[in-house]
């Protein structure tokens, strides 16, 4: 199948290239994106990263621009032909110019100009309870790096008909030997859990006080539901006449569409 211009990638940015260039579109990503993203710049009237990428995808759905991955699909670029395999099934795309937001997963033939480590966007998942009063809103992390940089509680359709915190997700960016390593491991991550509860005065459920005054909690149950991996390739490419590697903001991706 012949198409003009191909983007592949896993963000918002990459998306919404792809449907004001009327370009077909590739999803690299492995994971949800997240609930507590936020754009710089709304879209669609829109700031949660998590509604525009679902929203410009059903679009570039609509307009047959989209084409469909799994979590095991492997992507391979070779001269000017990309073939995506899934389930023992390739199918060949033959294209014009090829615009690469993420190369991550990926495999391709252009040369490296810096060779950076790959790490890993790791999310952990977990169920809270006896938390004591029901609580609404709690502070997150942010702005952290490596293992814990960020993590945002939230309401969980597993409990019916809760509106108040049920569960919370940790953020980490990890390289291949501290996934490997138990202190970077997800005892670890609910351990930090537990700590950063403790911080804002999350201390579970009031049993009763001691003859001095000071008061007994049963302590908060923080149980790990799952881990998730999306691999980064952090390597710099060098562009060729037919594949280009793209680094653009939505503000540059705006600015770049009405002046056309």
């Amino acid at each position: 199948m012949l198409l003009g211009g191909v983007v592949i990638g896993s963000t918002v940015e990459a998306a919404y290239y792809a449907l004001v260039n009327e370009y077909h579109f590739i999803s690299t990503r492995k994971t949800p994106l997240m609930f507590y993203k936020r754009l710089d710049i709304s879209l669609f009237g829109k700031p949660n990263a998590s509604e525009v990428w679902t929203k410009i995808n059903t679009m570039l759905g609509l307009l047959s621009k989209r084409i469909p991955t799994k979590p095991n699909t492997s992507i391979r670029v070779t001269d000017q032909q990309i073939k995506i395999t899934s389930d023992n099934i390739t199918f060949k795309y033959d294209f014009d110019k090829l615009f690469v937001f993420d190369p991550s997963g990926v495999q391709l033939d252009n040369e490296i100009k810096h060779a950076k480590e790959k790490t890993f966007i790791v999310l952990d998942d977990f169920e809270l309870s006896v938390l004591g009063p029901k609580r609404y809103t709690l502070p997150p992390i942010t702005g952290s790096q490596g293992l814990c940089k960020e993590l945002h509680f939230y309401s969980s359709d597993r409990v019916d008909g809760a509106d108040y915190i049920t569960d919370c997700v940790v953020e980490s960016e990890l390289t291949m030997d501290q996934l490997k390593s138990f202190d970077y491991s997800d005892s670890i991550v609910r351990f930090l859990v537990k700590r950063h509860l403790t911080s804002i005065n999350v201390n579970g459920r009031l049993m009763k006080h001691y003859k001095n005054g000071s008061p007994k909690y049963r302590k908060p149950n923080v149980v790990h539901v799952k881990r998730l991996l999306q691999e980064k390739d952090n390597n710099i490419y060098k562009d060729t006449e037919h594949v280009r590697f793209m680094d653009l903001s939505l503000g540059e991706i705006i600015e770049q569409s009405t002046k056309r």
